[in-house]
Formats: structure tokens, sequence, C-alpha cells
């Protein structure tokens, strides 16, 4: 009779069931204890008359626990037993305890070698070692507990967009707040501090890169602070996005629109995953500074997890409002995500074999200018904050 490793971990079990699979197993199980039981009955009566089972323990491990155990074994199920442990002075428990002191003061009393060291002091200290490293290892997990918790927060909020794409939800509404978030908030990018007015280069710059349109005319013919800019800029983006419908079907722009999103958010989650890891890694110093690491990697954590956000609104938008029709576009079938999406991703990446196509990548052939070195379009801020931003 063949048993499968299910049927092996049920044969133990005692709760109630109907299952005669299961009940036929526990009876086989009983009958094979019965014999075995049987089988070893004298020479369990020899090991007990002989003292039973005795334990020797070379080394005292860091954990009581797993002592314990070991000490458990000479008395399991009520037989008679016994135990005893050996430790040197140059075990590691002892290290920590201040076994080199011990060694010193029996080298200097000529003590031999092989005498026992039997004094209760000295077995509470060893017990005081191992409850001090007990103490450390908890620490240890209980943090890497509270590190875990910050990326589940994280990851319930991104999984949950997640799954809105791979079931097909209509996610135009969160399309579209992603496109005014960034017309909303561009322009106040590039607000000098000292004369508290646009940068219209670079900001026009950006909306061209992001947006794909010129509204240098208009930032320059009207003056416009950036509130107005922001307010412009968001109707204009608005409304081309829902002239692409009439290029564009609109079953094709809610597919296009899950599979964009799909793109940037598995994309932008590795690189955060990546730098969270890297974060972690380095945390452990901020204690020289006296802040609480788990605090920090808490705080730093979500900050950095906010900049991901807005970086994959950024992203999406820009993929969406450089989308063109380029031909005969036939819908997938939204339930088979994976198969539109492979199609729709190699569009948005430069194929047009799904009807759509982007606008090339531009290739900056000049001096390579470094993250923190001033902008060259002569804002005053450093490259990372102006025209680099989304390099």
């Amino acid at each position: 009779m063949k048993i499968s490793p299910e049927l092996i971990e049920e044969a133990n079990t005692y709760y109630e069931t109907d299952n005669e699979e299961i009940l036929n197993v526990r009876k086989k199980f009983k009958e094979l204890a019965e014999k075995f039981d049987e089988q070893i009955k004298e020479e369990k009566v020899k090991v007990i008359e002989a003292g039973g089972l005795k334990i020797i323990g070379t080394e005292r491990h860091e954990s009581r626990r797993i002592d314990n155990q070991l000490r458990g074994r000479s008395g399991r199920q009520g037989d008679i037993g016994e135990s005893r442990f050996y430790i040197g002075l140059d075990d590691d428990l002892m290290k920590i305890f201040g076994g080199d002191v011990i060694t010193r003061v029996y080298n200097t009393l000529g003590a031999d070698e092989n005498m026992p060291i039997e004094s209760k002091m000295i077995s509470n200290a060893v017990e005081s070692a191992q409850k001090k490293v007990e103490s450390r290892n908890f620490t240890i997990r209980k943090n890497v507990l509270k590190y875990d918790d910050v990326m589940n927060a994280q990851r319930e909020i991104i999984y949950k967009q997640r799954r809105q794409v791979l079931d097909g939800e209509n996610i135009h509404d969160s399309i579209i707040s992603m496109i005014e978030f960034v017309a909303e908030n561009l322009p106040g990018i590039y607000v000098e501090s000292e004369s508290n007015k646009v940068n219209i280069e670079s900001l026009n710059n950006d909306i061209i890169n992001i947006f794909g349109f010129d509204m240098y005319d208009y930032i320059k013919e009207h003056q416009a602070n950036a509130e107005e800019i922001a307010e412009k800029l968001k109707k204009k983006a608005l409304y081309i996005y829902a002239s692409k419908e009439n290029e564009i079907t609109s079953d094709q722009m809610r597919e296009l629109e899950r599979v964009v999103m799909l793109k940037v958010v598995d994309e932008k989650w590795m690189n955060h995953i990546d730098s969270m890891d890297e974060l972690k890694n380095g945390i452990g110093l901020r204690a020289y500074g006296q802040k609480d690491p788990v605090v920090q990697y808490r705080l730093e954590g979500f900050d950095m997890f906010d900049e991901m956000v807005n970086d994959i609104k950024v992203d999406v938008t820009k993929i969406l409002m450089h989308i063109r029709a380029g031909g005969e576009a036939k819908r997938q079938e939204t339930v088979r995500i994976t198969g539109a999406a492979l199609e729709a991703i190699h569009s948005v990446d430069g194929g047009s074999k799904i009807g759509t196509d982007v606008d090339r990548t531009v290739r900056n052939d000049g001096p390579k200018v470094g993250r923190n070195d001033p902008c060259p379009c002569g804002s005053g801020k450093k490259y990372k904050n102006c025209c680099g931003k989304n390099a």
C-alpha cells in the first residue's frame, strides 16, 4: 500500500474527520506503533536499568532553549536519564563572558588544565552571557520585523494598483488624476527663489519633454505666474489627451492605459526595492548619531516611496501624452492582459504593430553634466533639480 506524503502527515493527527482514507492511515499508524513498541520493550527495560539516556554536551549554546532541549532528551516522556555539559575557557560563549581573564588567573595559580571548573559563580555567569546573547538576537529579529512592516505597507499599495490593471479594471480616472497632478506641480519647480519668477526656458523644455507641446509663447506673452501656467497646462493636456480617442479608439486607449501603468509601476517598484535594500544595509550607522535606525528607515523609506509614486505619475503621463495613431488598431481582450501587454509594450517602446507610435528618445550628444553640477540652462539650480529632473 503506497501512502502519499500528505497522508503520512495526517497519520499522527487526532482531529475529527469522516475521511475514510485518513482514518485508515491513522489505524495503520497505530498498529505499526504498537508493533514496534513491543519489539523494543526488552531493550527499553535494559536502558532504564542502566540508568537511562545520558546526554553529554561538549559546549554550551548561545541559546538556553537549545541546551534545555538537549537536557529534555534525557528525560523524555518521564523516563529516567542524566545530562552533563562541558565548556572550555576558549569557547565562544566564555569569550563573551570573559574567559581570557579566568585563563590568566588559572595560569598564574599553575592549576592543572584538566581540573574541572565547577564554580556556581561561573555557571551563573555563563547563563548570564546566554541571556545577553538571546536579548541581542531578539532585538535583531524585532528590528527585522519592523523593517519588513515598512515594506509590507508599501507593497500593499503597489500590489493593489497592479491588481486593478491585471483584473482589467478601468483606470482612466487614475490616469487623468496623474496628468492633472504633473501639470499642477511642474511649473512650481521652476520658480526662482530670488526673483519669484518662472524660468521660462527650463519649464518649457520640460513641458515639451513630458507633454509633447510648446507653451513658450503663451508664458512669454502673458508673463504668467506658476499658478496660471499650471491651470493652462492642465486644460491643454487634458484636451489633447481626450482628443487621442478620436485617433485611437476608446477601447484601445483603456487597454493602453493599463499596459503603460503596469510597465511603469513594475519598473519603478523593482528599482525601489533595490534602493530600500541599500538603505537598510547602511541605516544602522545612524545609531552613531544618536538616532533610531528603524525610525530613520521608516521616515526615509516613505520619502523614497513618495518620490517613486511621483516618478510613476510623470512617466505614465509622458508615455501616454506621446502616443500617436500609426495604423489599424486591433484591440485584444482585456482578460488576456499578458498577451495584450506584450504587443502594447512593444508599441510604447517604439514598435507600431498595435497601431500606435511614440516619439523616439532624444539623445544628448553634448558634454555630460553631473547631477549635482549647475544646470547649463542658467537657472542657478543643480542639474538634477532642473533640466536633469526627468533625465
